[in-house]
């Protein structure tokens, strides 16, 4: 069972979670994905870091002249074999990407914007097993699925933030916890971004890691400006003024040069206006990582058929990899915006309630859409999304969460 609900426990909610808490102080939920049950066991949890599109690690923690080592994945049989019975921890990022039953957790965090939603980590760790004392610089929330896992945490300001030199982890070279806490099935720990802590297992343990994604200013800045190059540049080249005279040296930079190209490039990203950036922010928002990929259906349906099959299950389930977000159409625009996997498509503006339950996890709801499915540019849409395989056939054992 997948919660659908974070139980917040007497006198919280989610608006007070976000006053006194996001992004300044660590909070301990006891209960509040209480009933949780992994749709993934070990073994299979092992199987899917065998797989060369899946990204995956194994930490052991060996002793005071190398600690926590790291190896990448794609594993095999023979590395888990000669793993030891202790200390050691496997972790898989994108398990959600990868079944759509463990993307069905990221409905318990719609008090946040779906886009700072990045991925769901599942790790794996025996006895003594941990990735070392560390701090991130995003948040994530920690959920205990099985067994039994001790945090240690250092929540005082402006604590020590330099690692051990010459490992292949980031791991801390001062750690002074002053929390303790002990997760069992069903607790959740949120920690904001730049906080010490450090996880070990006591017993074989299951967590879940619900990561933030935290864009870096450089990052954002040098994907816009490509992007919008790639946009607006005509192919036309430099050119000298008329007039050119033989230099006094050849070598010296002409006192002009760095003004007149420095001027050609600001006259080409003026013409990035407002909807160019809005384009590009949804798409780079969607953007897959290179190892997610959708499946798309073959041979594809025709819309009837899809509407048939909506209007049998009731729901079509979400692809785990599927990233969908939308722009509602800006003052004087004509179209509201749908994102779905790095693709930006367009409807005539008024239909975001159309778009919101598209975008809307873990499943499309027949009832959300099927009154709007008369209208040409909904259905359009809709079948492009489902043979592109962000929707998926409901199998026998597909069901609600929760239920």
């Amino acid at each position: 069972m997948i919660p659908q609900r974070l139980r917040w426990g007497e006198g919280l909610d989610a608006g007070r979670f976000l006053a006194e808490f996001w992004q300044q102080r660590p909070l301990l939920l006891r209960g509040a994905c209480a009933g949780i049950a992994s749709p993934i066991d070990p073994d299979e949890l092992a199987g899917l870091a065998c797989a060369p599109e899946v990204e995956s690690r194994i930490v052991r923690e060996h002793g005071p002249q190398r600690p926590w080592q790291v190896s990448h994945g794609p594993f095999d049989d023979a590395d888990f074999a000669a793993l030891p019975p202790t200390h050691w921890t496997l972790l898989v990022q994108d398990v959600d990407k990868h079944m759509p039953a463990v993307a069905a957790l990221l409905a318990c965090f719609d008090f946040l914007p779906e886009w700072r939603l990045d991925d769901i980590m599942v790790s794996w760790a025996e006895d003594g097993g941990s990735v070392g004392p560390h701090l991130d610089q995003y948040d994530v929330f920690l959920v205990q699925v099985q067994g039994q896992r001790r945090w240690r945490i250092d929540t005082r300001p402006d604590p020590p933030a330099g690692c051990l030199p010459d490992l292949d982890l980031s791991i801390l070279a001062r750690f002074e916890p002053d929390r303790d806490w002990l997760l069992g099935p069903g607790d959740l720990l949120y920690l904001p971004p730049g906080v010490p802590h450090w996880g070990i297992a006591e017993g074989p343990c299951m967590t879940w890691s619900v990561g933030l994604r935290a864009p870096a200013w450089r990052e954002l800045a040098a994907d816009w400006l490509q992007y919008a190059v790639e946009g607006l540049a005509d192919g036309t080249r430099w050119r000298d003024p008329p007039g050119l005279a033989p230099p006094v040296e050849p070598a010296a930079l002409p006192a002009d040069l760095a003004g007149a190209l420095r001027g050609g490039i600001e006259r080409l990203l003026a013409g990035a206006d407002e909807a160019l950036f809005r384009r590009w922010l949804g798409s780079w928002l969607t953007e897959p990582k290179p190892n997610i990929q959708l499946l798309p259906p073959d041979p594809p349906w025709p819309a009837d058929a899809v509407i048939a099959l909506l209007r049998e299950a009731g729901r079509l389930p979400r692809d785990g990899a599927s990233r969908l977000l939308f722009l509602p159409a800006a003052a004087g625009d004509t179209q509201d915006l749908l994102f779905a996997n790095g693709d930006c498509h367009a409807l005539p503006a008024g239909r975001t309630a159309f778009l919101a339950a598209l975008c809307r996890r873990p499943a499309l709801q027949a009832d959300a859409v099927l009154p709007r499915l008369d209208d040409a540019p909904c259905l359009e849409l809709l079948t492009r999304l489902f043979n592109a395989g962000h929707f998926l056939v409901p199998d026998d054992d597909d069901q609600e969460p929760g239920s």
